[in-house]
C-alpha cells in the first residue's frame, strides 16, 4: 500500500477510536505517564508506515554497516594481539635456545641385522623347563578329566500363606 502525505493528513484528522482511548489509559496505568490521546492515535496508525519508510530503512542500513565495521575492527585487533603474543613467545624460545648448551646429537641408530644361521636360539625359562622335563622323565600322561556330577536340588516346599 503506497501512502502519501494526503492520506497521512486524512488519518491525522480522524478522531481517535475506542482502541486508542483504551491504549492511552493502559499506558497511563502501566507507566504513570499521561500520554496525549492524539499522539497515541498517530503512533498506532502510522507505525508501520514509518518502519517501511525510506528514511528508516536508510537509518537501519547505516546502523547495520556500522555494527559490521565495529565487529571487523574488533576481529582485526584480536588477530593483531594474538600475532604479537605469538611473536613474543617465539622470541623467548629463540633466546632460550641460544643461551642453553647445544644438545648432543644422538648417535645414528644401528641397523638391525638378521640372525645368522649358526647363532643358537636364546634359552628362555619355558625352553629350559621343557628341556629338563624331556631329559629327566618320560613323557607325562595326560590327566583324566574329573567327571562333574550335577547336584539336583529338591524342589522347595511352598510356604503356607496366611
Amino acid at each position: 500500500m503506497t501512502t502519501n502525505a494526503k492520506s497521512f493528513e486524512e488519518r491525522a484528522a480522524s478522531e481517535p477510536t475506542e482502541l486508542h482511548k483504551n491504549f492511552a489509559e493502559w499506558l497511563f496505568v502501566q507507566t504513570g505517564v499521561k500520554p496525549d490521546l492524539k499522539t497515541v492515535q498517530l503512533v498506532c496508525s502510522m507505525r508501520m508506515d514509518f518502519q517501511r519508510s525510506e528514511e528508516n530503512q536508510k537509518h537501519l542500513a547505516d546502523r547495520k554497516k556500522a555494527a559490521a565495521d565495529k565487529a571487523a575492527k574488533a576481529k582485526a585487533a584480536k588477530i593483531a594481539k594474538a600475532k604479537e603474543t605469538l611473536a613474543k613467545l617465539q622470541a623467548e624460545i629463540a633466546a632460550e635456545e641460544a643461551t642453553s648448551t647445544p644438545a648432543e646429537k644422538p648417535a645414528p641408530a644401528k641397523k638391525a641385522t638378521a640372525p645368522k644361521p649358526e647363532d643358537k636360539p636364546t634359552v628362555t625359562r619355558s625352553r629350559a623347563r621343557k628341556a629338563t622335563a624331556t631329559a629327566s622323565e618320560a613323557p607325562a600322561q595326560p590327566k583324566a578329566r574329573a567327571a562333574r556330577t550335577r547336584k539336583t536340588a529338591a524342589p522347595k516346599a511352598a510356604a503356607p500363606t496366611a
